[in-house]
């Protein structure tokens, strides 16, 4: 991550007003909110930011002192630049975070989704389930001091660092891929399956009740490369629709039950004690000659379009809404 650089300036009511910000405050006392349609650069937000429902807002190098609050159906799209507090994103709402940093946590309350591209969050982030939504959270080459907690939608983090314990429940995919883990891995109920690949997990991993399981480049759901490393347990249970383990270390056991089809792998070193059905593994090769031609569409490549189409929607608003022109 580049180190970025800003001049650090107090707005007056009047630039912020030509800019297309608001400011507020209820008292002297009371913190200063700062209400964003439209496009800013080069500025500091002394306390925290909104962006109001089904507006957008695009900064670049804007320091924001405070938290941020991206309300139902807004968006909020920053390059290199930094947030003192938290972020929560709320239902439709939409967080794009390019070279930037986030000192608190980002939470997600069914928003539309969450991307990071170089980008630091020096919190946790939380994705709560939201009735009839199918959030994402898209990330790469990005780190995350704490935990992740994703409880519906869509997951791919590529190239990621994650200072804490990884969960994600009822999601329709997580994908894990060259990305670095210090605590443990908890998959439970992914419609499409789950992937962990080509990185490595200092902690246990459980996979329960999935429609497919993928460790290692066994390319069952996704093509990848490179040895895949585990510090301590794995277990694999209750699982459909394959379970593969190639090209994996293993320092805890490896074991499982109640996988239909039975689990298949190869070139494992495993420290530990096989169990389960994990006791004797055969490779699955013709099983992923024929996986292979009916793979359903990139993971990746599909998030790309998602977030491709709602950015290019929030960069129109907001140009439409008038650029900030703040010095």
């Amino acid at each position: 991550m580049r180190t970025l650089s800003r001049s650090v300036t107090l707005l007056s009511a009047a630039a912020l007003a030509a800019a297309g910000i608001a400011a507020t405050a209820g008292s002297a006392s009371a913190a200063l909110t700062t209400r964003c349609d439209g496009e800013a650069s080069s500025v500091t937000v002394p306390g925290d930011l909104v962006v109001a429902k089904d507006k957008s807002c695009v900064l670049t190098d804007v320091t924001v002192e405070g938290q941020v609050r991206v309300q139902a159906g807004a968006d909020l799209l920053i390059t290199d630049s930094s947030v003192g507090g938290r972020v929560v994103v709320q239902g439709d709402g939409y967080f794009d975070a390019s070279t930037s940093e986030i000192a608190g946590n980002v939470v997600s309350n069914g928003g539309y989704g969450v991307y990071l591209d170089e980008s630091a969050v020096e919190g946790s982030y939380n994705g709560r389930a939201a009735e009839g939504a199918s959030p994402f959270l898209y990330s790469y080459d990005s780190s995350i001091s704490g935990r992740v907690n994703v409880a519906q939608g869509l997951v791919h983090l590529s190239g990621n660092t994650i200072g804490g314990n990884v969960t994600s429940e009822n999601t329709e995919f997580t994908d894990i891929l060259d990305s670095s883990l210090a605590g443990d891995l908890t998959v439970t109920g992914a419609t499409e399956g789950t992937t962990f690949c080509a990185g490595e997990l200092d902690g246990n991993a459980s996979l329960t009740g999935n429609a497919g399981v993928q460790l290692g480049s066994g390319g069952q759901k996704i093509t990848c490369e490179g040895a895949t490393y585990f510090g301590g347990d794995v277990t694999a249970s209750d699982n459909t629709d394959g379970v593969d383990v190639t090209d994996t270390i293993i320092r805890g056991d490896l074991t499982g039950e109640g996988n239909d089809p039975a689990p298949t792998g190869s070139e494992n070193r495993v420290r530990g004690e096989l169990g389960g059905q994990f006791v004797d593994l055969q490779p699955a090769a013709q099983k992923r000659a024929l996986m292979a031609q009916s793979a359903p569409a990139d993971h990746a490549q599909g998030l790309d379009t998602q977030r491709d189409e709602r950015r290019a929607e929030a960069e129109k608003a907001a140009e439409q809404a008038g650029p900030a022109n703040l010095r």
